[in-house]
């Protein structure tokens, strides 16, 4: 989001980044860019509380954190663009929003203003998830757990190509009613800003042409990467591979993506 910031501030525009008080504690305390309380490289932020603490444990507690962001921020988020309104400030043309907070939609509808999604994954998952939470496709369910998904744009996908999200057994708590809330309140999204170049994700992206338009914002550009980081990166793996003289397999694993299977390298 904060590259997306700086590419938007290069083209003229005025950008404000709002995020958590726990994103802000991390940010703080692991980025290597230029951060102070309120702004990063440059960029000024707005912070909302998410009524937790900084120390409260995200990864075993997530549920509770969902469930206390779409509790408290919506009301928070709301009060900012009034402040800002009343204070003078530019009326806001767009609100850009992730796919784990969806209620900024119903926020940006009650103020009139337009609202757009930034979609980090590659589009081929977009166009499997709207296809499953909009109910267009069938997909393996209890009573049918093997049957295989036809999308256009996509290859024929069995189950052991899907994401677990979209298959009975899940086992991912609050992230699946957070999915279904975004990829069924779509219709008040104006745009969805992918994180991909049209030749990358063509077949996926012209698929969903005709159900909601698709806007890759193209190749990240290097002379405006923000370098922030809200974890501390781990060197230990790289200087594994680097200083052990043994001969030894390694298995490199990405999420988020289906790839076809290459049998030999």
């Amino acid at each position: 989001m904060l590259r997306l910031a700086k590419r938007l501030l290069s083209k003229g525009l005025h950008v404000t980044p709002a995020t958590t008080e726990i994103a802000r504690h991390r940010m703080l305390t692991s980025s290597s860019a230029t951060t102070t309380a309120n702004s990063i490289d440059g960029i000024s932020l707005i912070f909302l509380s998410d009524g937790l603490s900084v120390d409260h444990d995200c990864k075993t507690n997530l549920d509770h954190y969902m469930d206390s962001l779409g509790q408290a921020d919506p009301a928070n988020l709301s009060s900012i663009i009034l402040h800002h309104h009343s204070h003078g400030g530019r009326k806001f043309s767009c609100i850009i929003t992730n796919p784990f907070i969806p209620w900024a939609s119903d926020v940006a509808v009650e103020h009139g203003i337009p609202c757009a999604l930034l979609w980090l994954q590659p589009c081929s998952l977009y166009s499997i998830y709207y296809r499953f939470y909009n109910h267009l496709n069938q997909f393996p369910s209890s009573t049918n757990p093997n049957i295989s998904v036809e999308s256009q744009g996509l290859p024929l996908l069995n189950t052991e190509d899907l994401l677990s999200f979209v298959l009975p057994a899940n086992p991912f708590g609050s992230f699946p009613n957070v999915f279904c809330g975004l990829f069924q309140n779509m219709k008040k999204m104006k745009w969805v800003l992918a994180n991909s170049f049209h030749e990358l994700k063509s077949q996926a992206i012209d698929s969903m042409f005709d159900i909601h338009l698709i806007r890759p914002i193209g190749r990240e550009d290097q002379a405006v990467d923000t370098g922030v980081e809200m974890w501390k990166s781990e060197d230990n793996c790289i200087e594994w591979l680097i200083n052990n003289n043994q001969i030894r397999n390694v298995i490199s694993t990405a999420n988020g993506e289906y790839r076809n299977r290459i049998e030999k390298l």
